[in-house]
């Protein structure tokens, strides 16, 4: 009976063994939130927590926690605080923008782009080579066992294996019909799109550190019109003030020249506040610290060159094919097209040569017990004949010791050359040729909407260079005009002959010419930043470019 139950518990013990592990499959739900409404709890979120059993009523929802926020991540990597920053030196524009290359991580992340998709060359260089491997192969074997033949004695046997296999092989693809040839185009061009796309990058980020360069500068300005704005209505107030003591004002002018004021400070808190803003939008294009302090070079006073005559189409036409985005574009599509090559390649034969060398070494051990002996007619037993033998050599007639060791040793050479030619595959290869082909079409798509996109933002830049400057001669001349009346206002109103609501208008009048004029001037620089930026040419943190190229529209540059 107990041979009978064997073969029953040799299946139990796996299938047992397979329940278990289920089980733990199951139990890492532990790992999620435990409902739909329950906040997710990181520190008893582990494979030993077991589920929590909740009981239905008020009790087990008031105990659900509803917290969701979420423990610091204690060994998050910290951000480099990047290059020194010296607090008493004034930063110009190029030298932000050199420091932004420096320590933006955008440029770090296109340069490691650009590393792989070289990496990616050297990978399709590497398939013209043979491809050469070893292979070590060691094990044994025990086998044992009995049989028995009627009432014959039963005969043991037992054997034991041992051996190790080692091979060089070596493969090499002799011609494929150009495949390698056109994957290496494509990679190629690949790689050239991602250099180009590095330049891109930090042309990129010079326009962003100069346009938030600007912006913070306009802001600056701001501030100071709003501190000239206060410092005059005060002097509007002081003379309200004055009239009032002599009894030759009223309560309602003074309470006029206060409200002025009042409203004077509150544009300069809220000019203050926009400044700030600014100021860490430039920090965050530089890519240093939030809590940097720098000190900023002021260009609220820089001149604007007049614009350019120089039709927009020249522009255009002469700046499109400068742009990093058309030329990673280009080279994108050139791949592409490469890619349909190989595919077309991948239906054709290929030509290889194969070869390896293998050696393998063994050893089998075989015990046996004796063997049956031969019968005569009348049953009697007679020895088992054997061959006659040298008398150097020793047959062991032992029934109980061993046949022997057998070993071998085997080494094979083989070279085979061969044509390998795909006949069926489900249409694997014909899907690959369309879905290249539609990449290819794709990318031809992408680099004529970019060369639209290209034209629309030269021309938009364009017209906001040109109509920003109008704008500042305009704003120039009214704040000019402005400025005169406030202070004739202001005169007449000391001398008797004006009233406080013409020097308030006049204050007011003023007050939106300097916006006005301050507007113009950092939207015309922020315009001539755009329209170097859509042709190509904000490539350089150079000073004297950076404050020639903006207004510098001409096709040779």
């Amino acid at each position: 009976m107990r041979e009978g139950f064997r073969p029953f518990h040799r299946i139990v013990g796996p299938v047992g063994l397979t329940a278990v592990l289920a089980g733990c499959a199951s139990s890492a739900l532990v790992l999620a939130p435990e409902a739909p409404d329950v906040a997710f709890r990181p520190e008893i979120a582990s494979p030993s927590r077991e589920l929590a059993q909740v009981s239905s009523g008020d009790k087990a929802i008031s105990s659900r926690p509803h917290n969701y926020g979420l423990p610091p991540i204690a060994d998050l990597p910290r951000p480099a605080d990047g290059p020194g920053i010296d607090v008493a030196h004034t930063y110009t524009l190029a030298e932000l923008i050199d420091l932004a290359q420096t320590s933006n991580p955008e440029t770090r992340v296109a340069w490691e782009r650009a590393r792989q998709a070289a990496l990616a060359v050297g990978i399709v260089k590497a398939l013209y080579l043979p491809f050469l491997s070893a292979t070590a192969v060691g094990g044994g074997q025990r086998e044992a066992g009995s049989t028995q033949a009627g009432g014959l004695p039963a005969a043991n046997t037992s054997s034991n294996l041992r051996g190790t296999v080692s091979s060089v092989a070596l493969q090499w693809l002799i011609f494929d019909f150009g495949e390698r040839d056109a994957l290496k185009r494509a990679a190629l061009n690949i790689s050239l799109a991602s250099n180009v796309a590095f330049n891109g990058v930090h042309q990129k980020i010079i326009y962003d550190v100069s346009r938030a360069f600007y912006e913070y500068t306009t802001a600056r300005q701001r501030v100071a019109i709003a501190r000239q704005s206060k410092s005059d209505s005060a002097h509007i107030l002081d003379a309200a003030s004055s009239r009032y003591a002599q009894g030759i004002g009223t309560s309602v002018e003074t309470a006029q020249a206060k409200q002025l004021l009042a409203q004077a400070d509150f544009d300069l808190v809220q000019a203050r506040g926009a400044e700030r803003d600014a100021y860490h939008t430039l920090l965050a294009a530089v890519g240093v610290s939030p809590i940097a302090v720098l000190r900023i070079e002021d260009v609220s006073r820089r001149p604007l060159s007049p614009a350019s005559m120089v039709p927009v189409e020249r522009i255009i036409a002469s700046a499109i094919a400068s742009r990093a985005d058309i030329q990673a574009s280009y080279a994108a599509a050139k791949a592409a097209q490469a890619d349909i090559a190989a595919a077309k390649a991948d239906l054709l034969p290929k030509v290889f040569i194969t070869a390896s060398d293998t050696y393998a070494k063994g050893s089998l051990d075989i015990t046996s017990l004796p063997s049956v002996p031969s019968l005569s007619p009348a049953g009697a037993a007679f020895p088992t004949l054997t061959p006659p033998t040298p008398s150097s050599v020793a047959i062991p007639r032992n029934p109980s010791a061993s046949i022997g060791d057998i070993s071998s040793h085997i080494n094979n050479v083989t070279v085979l050359g061969g044509v390998s030619f795909p006949i069926y595959d489900g249409g694997i290869r014909d899907a690959r040729i369309y879905e290249a082909d539609s990449r290819a079409s794709a990318a031809e798509a992408t680099l004529l909407r970019l060369q639209q996109n290209a034209a629309t933002e030269i021309v938009a830049a364009d017209d906001a260079l040109r109509s920003s400057l109008a704008a500042h001669r305009a704003a120039s001349v009214l704040v000019e005009a402005s400025t005169v009346t406030g202070e004739a206002a202001l005169a007449a109103y000391k001398s008797g002959s004006g009233t406080l609501t013409a020097s308030i208008e006049a204050e007011r009048a003023l007050l939106v010419a300097r916006l006005a004029q301050a507007r113009a001037h950092g939207t015309a620089l922020i315009a001539a930043a755009t329209l170097a930026f859509s042709t190509g040419r904000l490539s350089s943190s150079d000073p004297v470019a950076l404050r020639q190229r903006p207004f510098d529209r001409s096709p040779s540059r």
